[in-house]
């Protein structure tokens, strides 16, 4: 199974949402760190070879996309307050996350599709 960057890019959306929504749900935390981290992980491994750099560079903005749509949903009042302690209490997983889906990108021709946006570019 291969996704296209689009399809990619929603995977990790809906992944991040889910996870969010299971996390304030079951009061724990760290169900919607290691959300994160699959959907980039696992969605870097997937996607086509076209699609790498969206999705290597999206999930951090599509978590801070999720992480108010989620409050929204759960609880529309505290909505505000509980951005910044879940961005901050993520902020590890996002980094190992996004660590690996670099490495995982750079082995599948990562760095020839950015010389090649880059040359197209010019």
């Amino acid at each position: 199974m291969q996704l296209t960057g689009g399809g990619g890019v929603v995977a990790v959306f809906s992944a991040c949402l889910a996870g969010l929504l299971a996390a304030d749900l079951t009061r724990w935390g760290e169900l919607a760190d290691a959300a994160f981290f699959l959907a980039t992980v696992l969605t870097a491994y997937y996607v086509r070879p076209g699609g790498l750099p969206a999705v290597v560079v999206s999930p951090p903005l599509l978590f801070l996309v999720a992480c108010p749509a989620a409050s929204l949903l759960a609880s529309p009042a505290a909505a505000a307050s509980s951005l910044d302690g879940t961005l901050a209490g993520v902020a590890g997983w996002m980094l190992a996350g996004m660590a690996l889906a670099v490495a995982i990108g750079l082995l599948r021709g990562l760095r020839a599709e950015v010389l090649a946006l880059w040359t197209s570019c010019t």
